[in-house]
């Protein structure tokens, strides 16, 4: 069980791309800093989100709203703080940073 962490955008780096591909059934994917583009309902990278329900996907409220995306998020995305995160960290067994 992992933590994956994304911080980058999707329109300009394949990490999310890769990081799901390698991703296996309890591993969770963290979307953070300009990574959250991603979340976007509406966004290019949506059908990933949807289609892999096997993933939890969570993204971080702070950069959510330094982006302006709230209220514009896809479904599959579970909106987190920092205390969160946290928690995310020490449940899953390892975490790895996609950059």
């Amino acid at each position: 069980m992992i933590l994956h962490t994304v911080n980058k955008s999707p329109y300009s780096n394949s990490s999310l791309n890769d990081c799901i591909r390698r991703c296996s059934d309890s591993d969770s994917i963290l979307l953070i800093e300009d990574g959250v583009y991603a979340c976007q309902r509406d966004a290019d990278f949506s059908d990933s989100l949807a289609n892999n329900s096997h993933i939890s996907f969570y993204a971080l409220e702070a950069d959510i709203r330094a982006r302006g995306l709230v209220g514009k998020l896809h479904k599959a995305v579970q909106v987190i703080d920092d205390c969160t995160f946290v928690d995310l960290c020490i449940r899953h067994k390892s975490v790895q940073s996609w950059f």
